[in-house]
């Protein structure tokens, strides 16, 4: 059991290595989604000043080579992360598998499904449970905590919980403020529309 534990998560650290092909951090760029995309592609559009995408959202264990619940953003070492959207702190702790976490509570969408982020391998949590955050507080520091978080990196994820199906993770690209695909940068002096439940970039832009 140890071995076949052992082999998972280095070939999750190799797939985390390979998806950021020479390691360089690029403002403005993003990785594509793999070949075994469960759905179709989202075109992705960043700004100039957006933090590097280094792996994009695959779903649960898509075409049988290992899920990617979120999308991972890299930046130095105690970048500031932001709260995506207006919410409740739910959880805020550390476990060995991703390291320091924050969990938002967003309330329900439009659709009345409760929403949730979720932000790991965090080096620093600035927020406890219970905390009502606003979008684009800062929340933590980016960091490499976690046996999964070897490179500087922040996962990033957004979760539905759905009737008769649970706890559901979606792509984080289907709810920018800008609109599907259209990484949307933090702008403390935006007015942000309020009908329907979309988020900002939880990495602050340079």
């Amino acid at each position: 059991m140890k071995g076949k534990r052992s082999t998972l998560i280095l070939s999750l650290l190799a797939l985390s290595f390979l998806s950021t092909c020479d390691g360089i951090q690029r403002p403005g760029e993003a990785v594509g989604y793999p070949p075994y995309r469960w759905r179709e592609k989202i075109e992705v559009v960043m700004p100039p000043n957006a933090p590097y995408i280094s792996q994009q959202f695959t779903g649960p264990f898509a075409e049988r080579q290992g899920g990617h619940l979120g999308i991972d953003m890299w930046e130095e070492i105690g970048t500031p992360i932001l709260a995506a959207a207006a919410g409740q702190v739910v959880k805020s702790y550390h476990e060995p598998m991703y390291g320091h976490q924050i969990v938002i509570r967003h309330g329900v969408d439009e659709t009345g499904q409760p929403i949730t982020t979720i932000y790991k391998h965090l080096d620093t949590r600035l927020v406890e449970e219970g905390a009502v955050v606003a979008r684009g507080q800062q929340i933590g520091t980016m960091g490499d905590t976690g046996l999964l978080g070897a490179l500087v990196h922040l996962h990033f994820e957004v979760r539905k919980t759905e009737r008769h199906k649970g706890d559901i993770a979606y792509d984080p690209h289907l709810f920018w403020a800008d609109g599907i695909g259209r990484v949307t940068c933090f702008d403390p002096a935006r007015a942000y529309e309020t009908e329907r439940f979309v988020i900002t970039y939880p990495v602050r832009c340079r």
